[in-house]
């Protein structure tokens, strides 16, 4: 029972990872980076591409309200390709879980 527990917990740790990586090559192309809110993640391993929820403030001050950064891990690190308002799973079948 332990050793399973133990692989669960190197699994989460793996994909924070990842979000944290992402997270950074987001906030590279945002206006105001420390206003950053982030949300839900999801990384698709064979596209290496990913969609991740972001709320940060705009060029006026507010928040955008949640949208979704499409990702993208390459060779050299995290791209950040889009960000676009359309929900998680949008973002899913329209972007990362295609080979285009």
């Amino acid at each position: 029972m332990k050793k399973y527990i133990l692989i669960a917990s190197l699994t989460l740790a793996g994909c924070g990872g990842l979000q944290k990586g992402a997270e950074e090559a987001v906030r590279a192309n945002l206006r105001d980076p420390e206003s950053a809110r982030f949300g839900n993640f999801y990384f698709n391993e064979k596209t290496k591409k990913g969609c991740l929820t972001v709320n940060a403030k705009n060029s006026m001050g507010g928040y955008t309200g949640d949208q979704q950064a499409h990702v993208q891990k390459t060779d050299e690190g995290w791209e950040s390709i889009a960000i676009t308002e359309v929900d998680l799973a949008t973002c899913q079948q329209s972007f990362a879980d295609t080979n285009n």
